[in-house]
């Protein structure tokens, strides 16, 4: 969780008399910390995200400044602030030009303005807007976790800004990555904090966090064409950091009301976990068809008995008899159950495909022939997908 850089100054930018002289496209980058930093060597130790204070002890060549500014911005600083005075008199043109190019804000102070308060300031704000977004979360988990009491929950988002009637849409992101180990640490880390910066400079409302080893987003209040370039742009960072193969992401309906979100959230969880299934890079709720009534029950032992009685006897057959029954019957009912193009995709004798059906309906009880019978399997196959 993180503050813009927008959001950071407003309002205490006239007070400590800040000027925004470059970098103004990136004013929604996050800052998650403020520091004062004068030596280059200092600049491997931040971790990013931050707003960087200097006077420049360290200017006494030509082209340090050029060279330090370029050292922040590797390290992902997300703003620079240079206070203005003995050891650095103005900002040369080459630092200006380049903070443009980059989109990281470049703001200078006089020196009369004490950098300690402006950093202790700054410090304090990003203090309180994590101890906001830290209880937004908890609340937000406590509606759809149905912890507490629900009107108590929805008095608490209105202070925040929330309504009652707020539109909000989930998405849920599963990483194929082992939980736990560093790469998958480090990958998480990246897709939350990209989220973040994509969602922040589209709406405010947005929130993020961890629910058995998924990054569930929050989108609160987002318009549809808002939700189409928010998922276009993560997209285009998914696949820059060539992520693409190993994420699959579930996406709820956008539905207004407090008192829904608990069944939305639910829905883009298990679109999700089916995603992860079918390895598709993204499903949307809303698309599903018959999945959403298979969805719709909540008793998993309900779905979990109807496979076993089904499809769920091919698998016990298939196991103890080193056979593929289960994969057979799915080819057959996704090409129309048309016995000859099965016969063809799999290169066997017709009357091979007659007699593997007659032995699956022996094995299950239930007749291929007709519709009815048909529509029992293809349920069961739906089941298998959301289990």
């Amino acid at each position: 969780m993180a503050i813009t850089v927008k959001k950071l100054v407003k309002n205490v930018a006239k007070r400590y008399k800040m000027e925004l002289i470059a970098g103004e496209k990136g004013v929604d980058n996050l800052v998650q910390w403020a520091h004062i930093v004068e030596d280059m060597d200092v600049t491997l130790f931040l971790r990013g995200q931050e707003i960087v204070f200097t006077v420049g002890i360290m200017n006494k060549y030509e082209g340090w400044l050029l060279k330090f500014t370029k050292n922040l911005y590797e390290v992902g600083v997300s703003a620079f602030v240079v206070n203005l005075g003995p050891h650095t008199k103005e900002i040369p043109k080459e630092v200006i030009d380049f903070c443009n190019e980059v989109n990281m804000p470049l703001f200078i102070i006089p020196w009369e303005t004490r950098l300690v308060d402006v950093t202790r300031d700054f410090c304090h704000k990003i203090m309180v807007n994590d101890n906001i977004e830290a209880s937004i979360v908890t609340t937000i988990k406590n509606i759809i976790f149905k912890v507490g009491d629900l009107e108590t929950q929805i008095l608490q988002l209105e202070r925040y800004g929330y309504r009652r009637d707020s539109k909000i849409l989930f998405m849920c992101i599963a990483l194929d990555e082992k939980y736990g180990t560093e790469e998958y640490e480090i990958r998480m880390t990246e897709l939350k904090k990209n989220a973040e910066w994509i969602a922040r400079g589209i709406r405010d409302l947005f929130i993020s966090f961890e629910y058995k080893e998924k990054l569930v987003l929050t989108l609160a209040e987002y318009e549809e064409n808002e939700i189409d370039r928010f998922t276009e742009k993560l997209t285009g960072v998914i696949k820059a950091k060539k992520l693409y193969s190993k994420v699959n992401i579930g996406v709820s309906a956008n539905i207004p009301g407090m008192v829904s979100q608990d069944k939305n959230f639910r829905n883009a969880f298990l679109t999700c976990e089916l995603a992860q299934k079918r390895q598709e890079y993204i499903l949307k709720y809303d698309q599903l068809d018959v999945y959403k009534f298979i969805m719709a029950v909540s008793d998993r032992e309900i779905l979990r008995e109807y496979y076993d009685k089904t499809v769920g006897k091919l698998e016990m057959y298939d196991m103890e008899n080193d056979t593929n029954l289960v994969e057979f019957l799915r080819v057959y009912l996704e090409n129309n159950a048309s016995p000859q193009v099965v016969s063809d995709k799999m290169f066997i004798h017709r009357n091979t495909v007659n007699n593997q059906l007659r032995k699956i309906e022996k094995i299950v009880g239930i007749d291929l022939s007709d519709l009815e019978g048909k529509m029992k399997y293809y349920i069961a196959f739906y089941i298998a997908d959301i289990l």
